[in-house]
């Protein structure tokens, strides 16, 4: 059983003005603040950052590790739309990369028959959740040209995971609608600042990295690993960035010449955070030492200066939020 998840819509949905950052130890909250009562100056972005830790029994775990919410997660819902005012009709939600799987599959017009695809990914990730397959929720989008057809990339979840989390909100009276990964929300914040919509984003917490890649805007590959020291993660950033764009000559080599071609990962346009990451400090280092360009930062302060909020600029769900929230209508 599948059905398409409009949550998770990969930048389509539209947005309320207020989004939650979910992770496994912590709730965030940004939405707009008044004017009257923020920072003033023509242009300016006033938000409001608010934050609850979550108990250590907020997931319980469900289907092949899928983290499953309970009632600690609803009260904390609870406590921090509380702390907002207590005015949250509905939000969109941010969670961590490693709470959905992705796959990318070759079908035969996806747009033509969807429930096609479907049924195919629901097919080959239900596989991975032991048998029989739990219910899953499916949603795709079309990254270019495949080997075998059209490349598509699947994003899925569990329903009895994703529908716990949906229920921790309802019970503040939060309706939840577009759902995004971190990656996918940062990376929102951050295209802009690459070149025609074209490069890598990296966006790294803790013992996980996520490498995606897009084309023009478009998003045409993503990975998600667990990265334990910097290392790993270096070698799965250069790993993407090798196999989603072919080595071309360094800059003022001549033809025929020995000199070593330089690979996509030193010449692709990147953007990089959160700052102090070990996989972002070894990536810059890497460029460094091999003669690219720096990783453009992946910070507000960076990409969105006129932004202002009553705390925490530059924390991590503050980039997520206002990437899923630059959605809104």
């Amino acid at each position: 059983m599948s059905r398409r998840l409009d949550p998770l819509a990969w930048f389509r949905s539209r947005r309320p003005p207020h989004a939650f950052v979910l992770s496994r130890s912590r709730l965030a909250y940004v939405g707009r603040q008044d004017p009257r009562e923020g920072a003033k100056g023509e242009g300016t972005e006033a938000w409001r950052f608010l934050s609850r830790p979550l108990p250590a029994d907020a997931f319980a775990e469900g289907p092949a590790g899928s983290p499953v919410a309970g009632g600690p997660l609803a009260e904390t819902v609870s406590r921090l739309t509380t702390d907002a005012g207590g005015r949250v009709p509905a939000a969109s939600l941010v969670v961590p990369d490693d709470f959905v799987r992705v796959l990318a599959v070759d079908v035969e017009n996806p747009d033509r028959n969807p429930k096609e695809v479907d049924d195919v990914l629901a097919w080959k990730f239900g596989k991975s959740f032991g048998e029989p397959p739990p219910p899953l929720r499916v949603s795709w989008q079309v990254a270019g040209s495949g080997s075998a057809g059209i490349r598509v990339l699947g994003v899925v979840v569990p329903e009895e995971a994703a529908a716990s989390w949906e229920r921790a909100f309802e019970k503040s009276g939060v309706r939840i609608g577009a759902v995004e990964t971190a990656t996918l929300a940062a990376s929102r914040l951050g295209l802009g600042a690459l070149a025609e919509g074209n490069g890598l984003v990296l966006w790294a917490q803790g013992a996980m990295a996520t490498v995606a890649y897009f084309e023009a805007g478009v998003l045409r590959f993503l990975r998600t690993r667990s990265t334990p020291d910097s290392l790993t993660a270096l070698q799965e950033v250069r790993l993407t960035a090798s196999y989603v764009a072919p080595r071309s000559p360094r800059e003022g080599g001549e033809a025929g010449s020995d000199l070593e071609a330089a690979a996509a990962d030193v010449t692709l346009p990147c953007i990089a955070g959160p700052p102090g990451e070990p996989a972002v400090q070894a990536f810059q280092a890497f460029r460094n030492e091999q003669g690219g360009p720096p990783p453009l930062p992946l910070t507000l302060s960076a990409l969105r200066p006129r932004a202002r909020l009553t705390a925490a600029a530059d924390d991590p769900a503050v980039v997520e939020a206002l990437g899923v929230l630059s959605g809104e209508d």
